[in-house]
């Protein structure tokens, strides 16, 4: 959901939300980088910034037409005269870090965190790709 003050706010069936982009550019970039942002949130180790790195790297190795992704890449990117983000796990930590949105249920909880407590280390085909 993109808000009146231009930040774009991600909330899960599950329970979780959070301010994944501060602008509606950076969240394509973020998408055109790492389509698996969400699983980098997953196995976040709690919001912890080199195990979201790791995580992509193992998940960016998981891809199985690398050439593919990267010539789609390269496509929105010329379509859209879209740069290519300098740092999309960095932002993407430093929106979830520093949100401040809080969403509630009906019953009025409210949401969790969109960081997760998985590692890579948890799932054995993302530990191997990382090794």
């Amino acid at each position: 959901m993109l808000l009146p003050s231009r930040n774009v706010l991600y909330v899960s069936s599950e329970g979780r939300a959070g301010i994944i982009a501060g602008t509606f550019e950076a969240f394509i970039q973020l998408v055109v980088a790492r389509p698996y942002w969400l699983d980098i949130l997953k196995f976040s180790a709690g919001g912890d910034l080199t195990e979201m790195r790791r995580a992509a790297d193992a998940l960016e190795a998981t891809l199985d037409e690398e050439d593919d992704v990267n010539a789609a890449r390269e496509e929105i990117r010329g379509g859209l005269d879209l740069p290519e983000a300098d740092d999309p796990i960095g932002a993407l930590y430093e929106a979830v870090a520093t949100s401040d949105a809080i969403v509630r249920a009906t019953d009025g909880s409210p949401f969790t965190t969109l960081f997760n407590r998985f590692s890579i280390d948890n799932n054995p085909m993302l530990r191997n790709a990382a090794a």
